[in-house]
């Protein structure tokens, strides 16, 4: 995410703070598209990257995305994470209807219910990593000393409370990637959303990464979309989806 788009998403929060968003228990599934829709530009410039895509996610399942590509899979990831809007189709989460909210209530509903991993960890260079995890509940003005301590115990989950005081540059790729992690985590969202979540670490460091993805799913009932090239670890997932011609099908 751009540093414009972070701006306009921490404006989104702060003047949606007083939006009631239903409790994510609530509803079979943690995300569900139906019909979604999504074209660029207009006449003959027009591109239709999604073309009908639906898909339903459990708490605590991970479902893997694949394609082609520019086939349009970070874009499904900002229309299932209300970054974009679709054309056509609903999205909803923990049973909300996103089209249904308005654009300040869209923020809320995404910051409280949408936790994003990106293949670059996108980590604010001048805050600590403790400073990283708890920035998004200092965004919804949580005292710093509740945010802090829910952001220690997420590193302490991700094996990394003892560098809690280390700036992204102090940090390897691999632990860089575990506090994104811990910080998509610390508002207690019912899915992530995961774009090469591992595209940029080593063998090694992706399965490190994907299994307390995969624990961190089940323990607390998380759902995962995971974006990835990587058939491995596509393959360790519950499902896989193929996303080609704008319509998801499974493999």
């Amino acid at each position: 995410m751009n540093s414009q788009a972070m701006n306009v998403e921490v404006e989104n929060v702060r003047s949606a703070s007083d939006v009631v968003v239903p409790n994510p228990s609530q509803g079979s599934f943690a995300l569900q598209a139906v019909g979604v829709h999504k074209t660029y530009g207009s006449g003959e410039f027009a591109v239709q990257v999604l073309q009908g895509a639906s898909l339903n996610v459990r708490p605590g399942e991970r479902v893997a995305v694949v394609g082609a590509s520019g086939s349009g899979k970070s874009t499904l990831l900002h229309v299932l994470g209300a970054l974009d809007q679709p054309d056509q189709g609903t999205v909803e989460i923990s049973g909300q209807r996103l089209d249904q909210l308005s654009e300040k209530a869209r923020g809320e509903a995404r910051n409280r219910l949408v936790g994003f991993v990106y293949q670059f960890h996108h980590l604010l260079p001048e805050f600590s990593a403790l400073e990283n995890v708890a920035m998004p509940l200092r965004i919804r003005r949580v005292p710093e000393t509740e945010a802090n301590f829910q952001a220690m115990s997420l590193l302490e989950r991700v094996g990394l409370k003892a560098r809690a005081t280390h700036r992204p540059g102090e940090l390897s790729g691999g632990e860089r990637q575990r506090v994104a992690l811990a910080r998509a985590l610390v508002t207690r969202p019912s899915c992530v959303l995961a774009d090469e979540p591992t595209g940029n670490l080593d063998r090694g460091t992706a399965r490190t990464v994907f299994e307390l993805m995969s624990g961190l799913a089940k323990e607390q009932g998380i759902a995962f979309v995971i974006v990835t090239h990587d058939m491995e670890i596509a393959q360790s997932t519950d499902r896989i989806l193929r996303l080609q011609d704008g319509i998801l099908q499974a493999t």
